[in-house]
This record gives C-alpha cells, structure tokens and sequence, in this order.
C-alpha cells in the first residue's frame, strides 16, 4: 500500500528481512515465542486524515500461528457501512520458512451482513477471510485499508492486539493536516511520538520492538488497563454531516444533544393515556415507575444500525407506532414519555458490560456502547435500563451499575456515576432441612433468596422468563451438590430497585454421608462451597481487584437417627481480613446438628503486595467448607 512507510526489520544476529519478505518462524527469538498462542512479526499501521469528510486507515500485519490456541489470528473480519468503506483487503499464507503457500482471491472473502438476530435495520456489512491451516507453525499476512467519510471514527491502536500475543515490531503513524490534528493518548508504556510537520501536514510517528506476553493476572485490571494502547480522538469533527466538537464532555454533550433534538414528540393520544395513568399516583417515583412498566410493556429491544442512526436515536413517535427501538430509542422515547407528564430525565451514554472503558475526564472520546436513562428524584437518581422487558424498575446490575457515564443536561453533559451495590445488597441467603438416614441418604427442602447483583449468578435473572425444563437444566448444572434427583421446584421474583429472586427445592441425594463401620461422615457444608482458588504468582505484578461485593448466609439442618451420637465436630472457625470476613460454626443437640456459615466479601482495589494474604484468605475459606462431621452409632 503506498501509503505504508517502508521499514528494515533488524533482529541482532540475523539476516536483514525488508518490507514483503516474511521472516522464518525460526528466527523469531525465543523470547517472544515463550507462552505464546502467536507472534505479530509485523503489526503496522497509518492512519491519515485528508480533510474533515475523508480520511483513511491503513494496517499490514504479518503473524506467526505458533499453535491451534492462535489459529483464530489467522482469520481476519472486517466490518464496513455507509460512512466506512473497504477500499482493500489482501491475504496471504506462508509455511514456517516463509514460503508462500496460498494467495487469497477474490472470491476467497466472504462479504455478508452483519445481521445479529437483534437488528431490525442495519447497513453494517462484513468481509471475513479465513487463513487456517491444520499444521503448525506458519505465517499468515493481512492488508486492508479502510475510507472513512468522516472525522468522528478514528482507530485506536492496540500495540499488543491480545492475550497470549507477543510483537516483535509495532508501528503507528498519524498523518493529517494541522487544523484537523487528532489528539491522542498513549497508555501503559513511556513511549512517545516523534512529530514533524512540512508545509501544513503533521506526520505524528510511534514505534515499539520486542514485546513478551502479557496477560490479565487473576483477579487483576483488565487487559485494556496493563497492555500498551494507542487512543485517538477528534476535537472539531464532522459525521453524515452533523459537526460537532469532542475535545470538551461538554462539547460532545451539545453534539449529542442536536442529534435527539426534537424527537421526543408525541401522539396527543398517548400523552393523554400516560397523564391519566398517573394522575392518581403520590409520589414522584411511583409515577416513574409507572412509566417505566408502560415502556416495557409496550416496546421490545432491536438493534438499529443505519449512518447517524448509530448515535442518533428514532423518534419517539416512531418508536410508539412501531413498539421496537434499540437503546438510544428505547430510552428517548420514556424521556419523552416522563416529559409528557412533567418529570425531566437525562439522556445518557453508557460503557455497559462487566468490563466497561473508562471514563478519562482528561480526553473526551467516544468510549460509549449503550445509552440509558438518568431520572432525577430529590437527592438520589433513578436509572433506567431502558431495552430490558423485564429489568426490575431502577435496578442496573453488572452491566450498567458501579461505572462513571456520561449525562447528557440542558448545557451539554457531565460525568456522573452509577449505582454502587454493596455487600448488604447483594445477598444470597440460604436454608436447608436434611433429612439423614443411616445409610448416608439424604432428602432435602431448599429455600434460596438472591439479592441484588446475585440475582444474576450464572444468570439467574433470566431464568426466570424460560420453560420449566431449562430452569429444572439449569438446577443440575449450578447446583453444588453431588448426585440427587430434583423432585420439585419453583422459582419466584420480586421486582423492585434491590430485587430478590428465590428459590424452592425438593431434593433426593444419593450418599451425601460416608458410612464406615460404625461412623457416618459428612461434610455439613452442603450448597455453597469454595473451591476457586486464586492463581499462585511468584511474582505478582497488578493490584488486585474485587468489582462486586457480597454477603453469603447459609443454614443447615441436619435431623439425624437417633441412634447416632457425636464424634467429632469441627471448632468454629473465624477468619477475618481486608477483604472480607467469613465464620462458620457446628453445634448438635436433640438429634439435630445446625450449621451456620456467614462469608462476606469485600469490593475494592489492593496492592499488588497483599497478593499471598488475599489468596491464603480463599484457601482458608475452601479448607473450612470442606470440614467434616463424625457421628458413630452407639446401640
């Protein structure tokens, strides 16, 4: 491509391998290829900026596939639409010599929409080709180069792409003219651009050589947060033509603003129906509520893809016509229904997921992947997760909850933060009546309340809205209890802004005791066991993370035959740290032993160096649960 800068890639002691000749998979050095799934022998790219309708981002890469764990480097999807074409897209394979093997064609690149199952209406489109090879190592090579018609997309660049990747040699370089200059921000590394200008065109230029594996440590910062990256964002910019101005929060609220202006109008019918569905209401959260219920009733979730659609929302209108919208409209359209009853709400934009981007109040970019509602009542906010139909009202969870977003008002936007759950939130409180007999068989009545973020443990949350056979599929598989036959269930929830979801077993267990002789052993633990135990480092290199706190309460009765007596019953046990508390106890009496156990778990961020507490605290917590009870039989 010719606007790929040409380069001499130099290893010490090795020949000289110039720009299109692939370098054996031999001489990579052993360095790069230790703990590594596959190398990037070569990974750069030139984005360049021409004026603000038009720039373009051009990427060649050249990866050694070390084994089957990297063969997915080897296939290569490109996603385009109407602002973004492809203007070229080249691939090659090689054998670990660097032999050409196979040369794509044309007719190699599969082109498809990206249809999701979710989109109703979408112009975004996928080129996909596909280089695997059944022996391994072996070199495969990409060119593309995208057009963008605009100056609000602009690449980021990831210097080390994934996990289990090294790099040999990474390049990034930023061409532009100085009025359209990009801002960007280097993360994780002490590398710099060198900057040049000739006449009116920046050339803004970075390297890096050598770089080992780097992975995400257990319970560690995520990916983004370690490896070396590469952000850039516009200041002024133009998109379908709408300009705008990043390089403020504020300014990029204003352009955000203009996107939804006026389209929060109504049907006089339905501002009649939703004035009258509340009138009678109290209190303003009551009438919030009302309002939410409304929306999802009578709307469902779909993801709209069309140009400027991608960041500006349906009309209301529409969306109360057609009964559908994806999140952007979904949440302008119960905006402009809480405004047809007098009550304001902040549209905002949301990084969800259980590892969301960061907010940086420093470089204003567009980091965002959601949108919801922001409800101001008296001293507290109601947020609103407007695409669920069936999110309990105010209530965010992991995937919008706990994460700074950005809150678009009357004068552009501020960064807020969302709900925090803490540990007597989300909860998860358990009892249990077991019935023992003294061949070590066992029945059971199970009762389970989950609270707050533990509503969606191996996503529960959901559960609720399947058939009796995926919820009886679903207990068998989340169940910690070795082999029983479930004999009657039911689950039952109740919505609200920290909503609980509980659980009803009946239950059969195959030799829940040991019988030996005389003795019956068992371990009166019985549900909720540890057994995940923190990874061993010799050298812990990231603080240590916790997202979510906890509380855990379980209670065990044992009705045992009246034959046996105590042999053996663990002390109680307490351990206490930094990062969390966990207590248990074991008593007998009148034929029943009970078996108490309390694990709170702490959220936050710990040092690095605290890494051997914090795993010894999981250890002890495992050892405890799985202490055993002795009881003899004495006729």
């Amino acid at each position: 491509m010719s606007c790929l800068k040409k380069y001499v890639l130099l290893v010490l002691g090795l020949p000289l391998y110039s720009y299109g000749q692939i370098l054996p998979v031999a001489l990579i050095p052993d360095s790069l290829t230790q703990n590594a799934n596959a190398v990037y022998i070569l990974n750069e790219g030139h984005f360049e900026i021409f004026s603000a309708n038009r720039s373009k981002f051009a990427v060649h890469q050249t990866i050694a596939i070390l084994n089957q764990k990297g063969q997915w480097f080897a296939a290569k999807t490109l996603g385009y639409d109407k602002e973004i074409q492809i203007n070229s897209f080249k691939g090659s394979v090689y054998d670990s010599f660097g032999n050409l093997i196979k040369k794509l064609k044309k007719s190699d690149i599969r082109d498809q929409s990206s249809y999701d199952g979710f989109s109703v209406y979408s112009d975004n489109r996928l080129m996909h080709a596909d280089l695997r090879q059944i022996r391994y190592p072996y070199i495969v090579e990409f060119e593309y180069e995208f057009e963008y018609k605009n100056t609000f997309q602009m690449p980021d660049w990831m210097v080390l792409p994934a996990q289990n990747v090294s790099v040999l040699k990474s390049a990034f370089t930023i061409k532009s003219p100085k009025k359209h200059q990009p801002r960007v921000k280097i993360e994780n590394t002490t590398e710099t651009f060198t900057v040049s200008q000739e006449n009116d065109a920046v050339l803004m230029e970075i390297s890096f050589s050598n770089l080992t594996v780097k992975n995400r440590e257990w319970y560690g910062p995520s990916f983004d947060e370690i490896r070396p990256i590469i952000r850039c964002a516009p200041s002024a910019f133009v998109y379908d033509g709408y300009e705008g101005d990043m390089s403020t929060w504020d300014g990029f609220g204003k352009w955000l603003q203009s996107l939804n202006s006026d389209r929060d109008k109504l049907d006089d019918e339905t501002v009649t129906e939703v004035i009258n569905l509340t009138k009678n209401l109290e209190s303003r959260e009551e009438k919030i509520k009302a309002i939410y219920h409304f929306a999802q009733n009578k709307t469902r979730y779909v993801s709209i893809q069309l140009g400027i659609g991608g960041y500006q929302p349906f009309p209301a209108s529409t969306v109360d016509k057609l009964g559908y919208g994806d999140c952007k409209a979904l949440s302008n359209y119960t905006y402009a229904l809480l405004k047809a009853i007098g009550i304001s709400s902040n549209y905002t934009l949301i990084s969800a997921g259980e590892n969301p981007s960061k907010i940086d109040l420093n470089f204003p970019n567009n980091t965002f992947n959601h949108a919801i509602l922001g409800v101001p009542n008296g001293q507290d906010t109601v947020w609103l997760e407007c695409t669920s139909q069936t999110k309990s009202f105010g209530f965010m969870g992991k995937f919008t909850g706990d994460r700074d977003v950005l809150m678009l008002n009357e004068n552009g936007a501020e960064v807020v933060h969302t709900t925090i759950y803490s540990k007597e939130d989300n909860t998860q409180i358990s009892k249990m009546e077991v019935a023992l007999d003294d061949t070590g068989q066992a029945s059971a009545r199970i009762d389970v309340i989950y609270s707050g973020i533990q509503t969606e443990n191996y996503n529960l949350n959901s559960l609720i809205t399947k058939t009796k056979k995926e919820q009886e599929e679903w207990i068998y598989e989340h169940t910690d209890i070795g082999d029983f036959t479930l004999q009657a269930f039911n689950f039952e929830i109740e919505k609200k802004k920290i909503p609980d979801i509980k659980e009803h077993l009946t239950i059969d267990i195959r030799d829940l005791a040991t019988v030996k002789g005389s003795r019956l052993f068992f371990a009166p633990n019985l549900l909720n066991k540890w057994d995940s135990n923190p990874k061993k480092y010799s050298d812990r290199e990231t603080d240590i993370i916790r997202k979510f706190a906890g509380t855990d309460i379980d209670t065990v009765i044992y009705s045992l035959p009246k034959k046996f007596r105590v042999e053996f019953l663990p002390e109680p046990i307490l351990i206490s740290t930094v990062f969390g508390k966990y207590s248990s106890s074991v008593n007998f009496s009148d034929g029943k032993l009970v078996y108490v156990r309390n694990l709170v778990l702490n959220q936050g961020r710990f040092p690095k160096e605290s890494y051997d507490e914090f795993r010894n605290f999981y250890r002890d917590i495992s050892k405890a649960d799985k202490m055993k009870v002795v009881f003899v039989d004495k006729t």
